[in-house]
């Protein structure tokens, strides 16, 4: 499978691509160290046979260095689970997660992109607003140590909308100066 993109990011040379079953350990790995309450390693296995388009994976030189994962519903998508080393975090990896699977999100047709976040981590939460991202909502004790999530969506259909509307300004209008 060729790599969807490749950017330079704080001399960082990173690759984006779709999940394997070969980076699956390290997914693991990272996530075990990145939340108190990880997926069990059987998810990941399940998400990439059923859903590899929407599991991407951000490779450096050094291996594995984040995932995102995403589940379609109707009209609407879902972000799982976003994770990056802690070595490579505030580098634009995660930011570069998110642009890609938002992406891939839109071009599947989807409008809308909802994800969770506990209520005590403001930093995630403020990544996601300076994404777009906007509270949707607070859902009680969702989390098996029963702390509280923040729901937080992205309307992929306004912003479709305005990135036309900009286009559109931007080309020249070219008026036949023939009468008819």
């Amino acid at each position: 499978m060729m790599p969807r993109s490749k950017s330079t990011l704080q001399d960082l040379e990173i690759e984006i691509t779709n999940v394997r079953n070969e980076f699956l350990k390290e997914i693991c790995e990272i996530e075990r160290e990145s939340f108190s309450a990880p997926y069990p390693p059987h998810i990941f296995t399940v998400m990439a046979r059923e859903t590899p388009e929407t599991f991407l994976v951000a490779i450096s030189k050094q291996g594995i260095v984040g995932y995102v994962l995403a589940s379609l519903r109707k009209d609407f998508g879902h972000v799982l689970s976003i994770a990056v080393r802690r070595e490579f975090r505030t580098r634009g990896v995660g930011a570069k997660l998110m642009a890609e699977i938002l992406e891939v999100l839109r071009r599947k047709g989807i409008r809308r992109v909802d994800l969770e976040v506990r209520t005590s981590n403001h930093v995630a939460q403020e990544f996601y607003s300076k994404l777009g991202f906007r509270e949707a909502g607070l859902i009680r004790k969702y989390y098996s140590d029963g702390e509280d999530a923040v729901r937080m969506s992205k309307n992929l259909i306004q912003e479709d909308y305005v990135c036309r509307t900009q286009r559109e300004k931007r080309k020249p209008i070219h008026r036949s100066s023939q009468a008819s």
